[in-house]
């Protein structure tokens, strides 16, 4: 699967999403991911369960996973701390009278008090259980071919849907534009943090420059981040995007409030990377007060966004 033809399923969703004059278009373009997201993780698991090698390999690949979620998450603080000390970003953040406007608007991320998204939580497990029981009864090398060749499909849709998705959600520039263009540093220095993180702990581990980059830029995605390395770059590489990305959803949950006490506010951001837009976005609230919603869910937008362009272009390097 090119890049090319990657970007171009993302656009268009993304030119779509934007005209289209349904009143349900981010729910189309979810249901899109829906499916998308389910065949391409029966595949996956098929696949995985069909390599021995895999298996054997799975703690080491553990071990590499949790090693480039603490460098990324590491360089992410540093970097959005070391921006704040620069830079005036917390300043658009800092007028009480935007914050309750702000905050009283409807958000993507409303998934029920704790922020846990179930529906693909229960997806995610049940595809690749699936597919893992599709491995242990010996599929022909026909139906192997198959899976792979309707998994490139699939994953042109779940790109297509994603476009269709942020397409639609105009209201994310209109909190932009009102909090201030200055708020889009935030992303910027996560993205750029988590990378150079992912990339110095990947080095220490014998891990090549973009392999590390590649899993690094999924930004706590694991659903996609996940299943694009594994089309792109192999079933290894692609098992420890998964669980670095995972990881990095996880570990969030135990560092955000030390980060909050210790680097402040804005930094409480960066942890999450993309999730920030919804599983990690109730803490943040909890945890470092309404002024940094708004933040939080353009942050995780535009991480999300940077992740479906970066890991294609990194593994095609």
């Amino acid at each position: 699967m090119s890049v090319g033809a990657l970007l171009i399923a993302l656009l268009v969703g993304g030119v779509l999403g934007y005209y289209l004059p349904f009143s349900r278009t981010q729910q189309i373009g979810d249901g899109i991911i829906f499916v998308g997201l389910a065949i391409l993780l029966i595949a996956i698991g098929a696949q995985l369960g069909g390599d021995d090698q895999i298996l054997q390999d799975l703690n080491t690949i553990g071990g590499s996973a949790l090693v480039l979620c603490l460098g990324t998450i590491i360089g992410s603080i540093m970097c959005v701390y070391l921006s704040l000390v620069i830079t005036s970003i917390a300043d658009p953040l800092s007028a009480p009278s935007e914050e309750n406007e702000l905050t009283d608007q409807g958000s993507p991320s409303e998934r029920g008090a704790d922020g846990f998204d179930w529906k693909i939580t229960a997806l995610i497990f049940i595809s690749l259980v699936v597919g893992l029981r599709f491995s242990t009864i010996g599929l022909s090398e026909h139906l192997v071919t198959s899976l792979g060749f309707i998994s490139d499909y699939a994953l042109l849709a779940l790109l297509f849907g994603v476009g269709v998705t942020v397409g639609s959600d105009t209201e994310a520039l209109r909190h932009i534009v009102h909090i201030g263009w200055a708020v889009l540093l935030i992303p910027v220095a996560v993205a750029v943090g988590g990378i150079l993180g992912g990339v110095l702990v990947g080095m220490v581990i014998n891990m090549p420059v973009t392999h590390a980059a590649a899993v690094a830029a999924g930004f706590g995605w694991y659903s996609y981040a996940g299943v694009v390395v594994f089309d792109l770059g192999g079933m290894k590489l692609g098992a420890i995007a998964f669980l670095a990305n995972l990881f990095r959803e996880i570990v969030t949950f135990l560092v955000l409030p030390a980060v909050t006490k210790y680097f402040g506010g804005v930094t409480s951001i960066a942890p999450g990377g993309a999730t920030t837009m919804d599983v990690t976005l109730p803490l943040i609230q909890r945890v470092s007060g309404e002024k940094f919603v708004i933040p939080a869910l353009i942050n995780g937008l535009v991480l999300s966004v940077t992740a479906t362009v970066l890991i294609p272009i990194i593994l095609e390097i």
